[in-house]
């Protein structure tokens, strides 16, 4: 450790060895690299008027396009209305297929109706005859596996359902499905009946399935002024042939 002696004061004078700085000075320090200017370590940064033009239209951007997702995204979620009806393709162009939403904002009116989805089987027996099972309750099934059961699976709650709907949808009025979507509606809804059944029923080979949805509507609660219906109504498609193809990764 090397110690620095300071010179001793001129004779004659008292001088301070550490001597306060000049007025105007305190606190400044000498210039960095020769300059006398600072720089950035010395004083704010000087944004150009490009840079801060640059970032007001970037923020600017961003904003406006954020508003416009969550504006979209709310009329797509949001109860039908006219301003809803009035875009909807243009709403529908916007969220398809990278923003799809499958969930609405407010709670859809309930059900007022049951549905129960059920098939019967068309087999064949070894010496040749064929024979038509009654009809198995399919949503009779799930509904048993639903009950008691803390955590039910989605397959029992959802899945028939699901591919029952599909299969409306995609079906005209005359019983036949519409174009490829509906083929493969047939195909999915098929495939989930012959899951339930396996490929055979009561040592037969299943050779086709006919499946069928009954609607009943439900009855008003006891404090409603409404009348009770026991209208009941079925909805049958027609018969459909299974191959071994229907059964593939089942």
């Amino acid at each position: 450790m090397t110690t620095q002696y300071l010179p001793p004061p001129r004779p004659g004078t008292h001088e301070d060895p550490f001597p306060a700085p000049e007025p105007g000075t305190a606190g400044t320090h000498p210039p960095r690299n020769g300059s006398a200017h600072g720089t950035d370590g010395d004083t704010g940064r000087q944004w150009s008027r490009t840079s801060v033009a640059v970032l007001a239209a970037t923020s600017l951007l961003l904003a406006g396009a954020l508003v416009t997702h969550l504006v979209m995204t709310f009329l797509s979620l949001a109860p039908v209305n006219a301003l809803r009806v009035a875009n909807s393709k243009t709403i529908d162009s916007y969220l398809q297929p990278e923003f799809t939403q499958n969930w609405r904002l407010f709670a859809p009116d309930p059900l007022q109706r049951n549905v129960s989805v059920g098939v019967r089987l068309r087999t064949t027996g070894g010496d040749g005859t064929t024979h038509v099972s009654t009809w198995i309750n399919l949503t009779a099934q799930d509904v048993a596996e639903i009950q008691g059961d803390p955590a039910p699976s989605h397959a029992h709650q959802n899945l028939l359902r699901n591919g029952w709907d599909n299969s409306e949808n995609w079906h005209g009025p005359n019983n036949r499905p519409k174009g490829s979507r509906g083929t493969m509606a047939v195909d999915y809804l098929k495939r989930i009946a012959l899951q339930r059944v396996g490929r055979q029923w009561r040592g037969e080979q299943i050779t086709g399935v006919q499946i069928a949805g009954r609607y009943t509507v439900v009855s008003p609660p006891s404090w409603s002024s409404e009348e009770p219906s026991d209208t009941t109504t079925y909805r049958v498609r027609p018969w459909w042939r299974v191959t071994d193809q229907d059964y593939k990764g089942l």
